[in-house]
């Protein structure tokens, strides 16, 4: 949580912010057919068409280093590595030692995850 924090509060300082349409929108119209955008009346002799397929592939998002480099961060982040490692080392312990018992494994792990998040949201 406090990873996912930093990285939009970065995008914002950045001022780098994308509106995206809301999830209802997508479902309903993927590729924004029915938007509200001035349809230009021209006739189709009149149409440059060679620049609107470069408007067009301009729109198109390509994976690129810069944005893998941007999610990375937060993917990578020691706050999220450390608890997993300590949840498979912890696993390899207990099956190790034959005394992993998964009814009691699982629900001490629920609470773990909701003490952690309490004490996160207390840290914000």
């Amino acid at each position: 949580m406090y990873a996912y924090k930093r990285t939009v509060k970065s995008e914002v300082d950045s001022q780098n912010i994308n509106e995206k349409r809301d999830l209802l929108d997508t479902i309903e119209d993927p590729y924004e057919l029915y938007n509200d955008m001035d349809i230009n009346e021209a006739p189709i002799d009149e149409l440059d068409l060679k620049a609107i397929v470069k408007e067009e592939k301009k729109k198109i998002k390509i994976l690129n280093v810069k944005d893998i480099k941007k999610s990375g961060r937060a993917s990578i982040s020691l706050f999220r590595l450390i608890p997993y490692l300590f949840l498979i080392l912890g696993f390899i312990a207990l099956k190790n030692n034959q005394v992993l018992d998964i009814s009691t494994y699982l629900p001490s792990l629920l609470v773990g995850i909701i003490v952690g998040y309490i004490v996160s949201k207390d840290l914000f």
